[in-house]
């Protein structure tokens, strides 16, 4: 063969995917979640007529002279979700994951005001880009690999009318709250996260018989202090108990937990959803007990919102407040789209306070696996003018 293939063009819209690939002088085959869509000469392939917002895998293969197809690429993309009344600049955009030999490239669409991105691969910080794309050339063959994508962006970037009231709001918080600067109060944060099985896996897969699919999502909030102080310096709650711990998914403590099972083994879903919520306890000045109470449930919810033959979407809207004292309530919205082939997409957004843990288990055997996890700034961080923390990860199995 003449040489390597690569992705040269990749267009997207809410309803068309478009891409062009290196040409070689070949005969190649484009397959489509399995099914060959194409065969012949041409370097391109246009795919329309597609829904918003769905998840699609594409193979390139190129005809050896003895006839046998040989994975060159493979391509996890989508259509966009074009609403500007979307909270979550991350459910719009596409990312695109393409992979081949020793080679991983993610893609993924604007976000207005990110002026740089940091990219990390297990851990470990590769680059620091102003590109909307990176490569990893020497992406080992044989392992999973995890890509962390992660920006910032002013509030004053926020789209939507409540902007000036969110920037001027953050500002201010900035400049009274002593724990924080009016810089890093105006700032939203973008996690974007790609799970990636071992490329020699992905590249000599075929589709076969769906997998056997019992997802369990647990979402809890907490406090990692063991006391903290209110920042309501008029209250006579002036401290509150917290739940003195790190991340962990097994702990008994905490604000609030969420566990969601999603069993795709039957041809229509099953979803089951519990919720709970943890005791406060407040001290008055001495740090002596004062009250304790238990905040209601009742703003927790979670429901199938679509579902399809291909995949299963689920959202959580969570919305807690303080028992003891006025104060802000503690809000997240998560979105999981989990197709039937193994693949998810989990979109989320919520305030920089306090503790956020996501994990993830396959099965009731399973193993938790975080899937995000994020540090308080502080509970006057809850207030809601604040900048927020939208998040995405989506695996390529």
């Amino acid at each position: 063969m003449s040489g390597k293939l690569d992705i040269d063009l990749l267009e997207q819209s809410d309803s068309m995917i478009h891409f062009a690939w290196t040409a070689t002088g070949e005969v190649y085959r484009v397959k489509k979640d399995g099914d060959t869509v194409y065969t012949g000469t041409q370097h391109a392939f246009r795919d329309e007529g597609l829904s918003p917002s769905e998840l699609f895998c594409y193979s390139i293969e190129q005809q050896s002279p003895d006839g046998i197809w040989v994975p060159a690429l493979k391509l996890l993309t989508g259509t966009e979700k074009r609403n500007p009344d979307s909270i979550n600049q991350l459910e719009q955009i596409a990312l695109t994951t393409i992979v081949s030999e020793n080679r991983v490239t993610l893609a993924w669409g604007v976000i207005e005001g990110i002026e740089e991105y940091e990219i990390f691969c297990d851990g470990e910080l590769k680059t620091v880009t102003s590109k909307t794309q990176y490569t990893d050339r020497n992406a080992p063959a044989d392992r999973e690999l995890t890509y962390w994508i992660r920006g910032k962006r002013p509030v004053e970037e926020t789209e939507g009318r409540l902007t000036t009231v969110k920037s001027l709001a953050a500002k201010a918080f900035g400049i009274l709250n002593t724990e924080s600067s009016k810089e890093e109060t105006a700032m939203e944060k973008f996690w974007m996260t790609k799970k990636i099985a071992p490329l020699n896996y992905l590249l000599e897969k075929e589709a076969g018989e769906p997998p056997k699919l019992k997802w369990h999502v647990r979402y809890s909030t907490f406090l990692p202090d063991d006391v903290l102080s209110n920042p309501n310096l008029t209250s006579p709650n002036r401290y509150f108990q917290g739940d003195n711990r790190g991340f962990d998914p097994e702990s008994k403590h905490y604000r609030t937990r969420t566990n969601s099972i999603l069993n795709l083994n039957k041809e229509q879903s099953e979803f089951d959803f519990d919720k709970d919520v943890g005791t406060s306890i407040a001290y008055d000045w001495r740090r002596k007990f004062r009250k304790a109470d238990v905040a209601s449930s009742e703003d927790i919810h979670a429901e199938i919102s679509a579902e399809t033959i291909q995949k299963t979407n689920i959202l959580i809207t969570h919305s807690v407040g303080n028992p003891l004292t006025p104060s802000p309530t503690i809000d997240y919205e998560m979105s999981a789209k989990f197709y039937r082939n193994g693949i998810f997409d989990i979109v989320g957004v919520h305030d920089q306070a306090p503790n956020h843990e996501v994990y993830l288990k396959l099965g009731d055997d399973g193993i938790w696996q975080p899937i995000h996890q994020t540090e308080t700034e502080g509970l006057a961080w809850m207030a809601d003018p604040i900048a927020s923390h939208y998040w995405r990860i989506s695996n390529f199995l």
